[in-house]
């Protein structure tokens, strides 16, 4: 379920055993955020609800309502052009190689680094650094290519066109 505006959201979904997990998502800033006290649960969530002020109960419920205590989780990315310099024997795969914002393709990504790695192993048996720098050759594109995507979809979810662009991205 996804419940979208401009810099915020309320998404959920079931889980086993009836269990329904919902996230919050605020566009604020680190200083904002630290103003929220984490450890007291209810005043945490009066604070995060009046964020969604005139938004349907049903929806608000989420987060006043809620069994458990808030969960703060900041959102990390790398520059969407990341590259780093060949390091011997060392290399990147899965978040390490391209931390970006979330948008759905975190794990996939991280299994298609480690199969391409395989690859460019099984490729050059006898040269591990061959084997990285054709890995990394690939890996730094493909990485660029995916940030600028995650960056799309969370304008879709989050940005100024919001309440209207995840329908659109659905019926197109």
């Amino acid at each position: 379920m996804f419940a979208l505006a401009p810099g915020k959201g309320i998404l959920s979904h079931r889980e086993p055993g009836g269990v329904v997990h919902a996230y919050i998502a605020l566009r604020r800033s680190e200083e904002w955020l630290g103003e929220i006290d984490f450890n007291n649960a209810a005043a945490a969530k009066v604070r995060i609800a009046a964020e969604f002020e005139g938004w349907a109960p049903a929806l608000t419920a989420f987060i006043a309502d809620s069994d458990s205590a808030p969960v703060l989780r900041l959102i990390h990315s790398l520059p969407q052009e990341h590259c780093r310099p060949r390091v011997p024997g060392v290399t990147l795969l899965g978040d390490a190689a391209h931390l970006m914002a979330p948008s759905g393709e975190g794990a996939n990504l991280a299994m298609y680094d480690g199969a391409e790695l395989a690859k460019a192993i099984i490729a050059h048996p006898d040269d591990l650094e061959a084997a990285l720098t054709v890995y990394e050759q690939q890996l730094f594109p493909r990485s660029t290519k995916a940030a600028q995507e995650a960056e799309e979809v969370n304008d879709i979810l989050y940005g100024a066109q919001s309440q209207h662009s995840l329908v659109k991205m659905f019926t197109q």
